[in-house]
């Protein structure tokens, strides 16, 4: 379950197996305990970073990945 905690806390699950998650989390102490390290590792970082990257390099990042995924 752990390899699923970054979908978990970046909403990226389906409503199943988000309900899964917390159900499993509920119950295992050492999940629970990593969940909230990340999220608050998580919050640090967004309450952190709050300049937005210039648009030029914006969409640079966006080509990149765009064709990386063409390729």
């Amino acid at each position: 379950m752990l390899t699923h905690l970054y979908e978990y806390l970046d909403s990226e699950m389906t409503p199943d197996d988000e309900q899964r998650m917390r159900a499993h989390v509920a119950h295992c102490s050492p999940c629970l305990a990593e969940l909230s390290v990340e999220d608050l590792v998580k919050q640090l970082v967004k309450r952190s970073c709050s300049e937005r990257a210039p648009d030029t390099l914006r969409v640079r990042i966006h080509q990149q990945l765009t064709m990386a995924v063409v390729k």
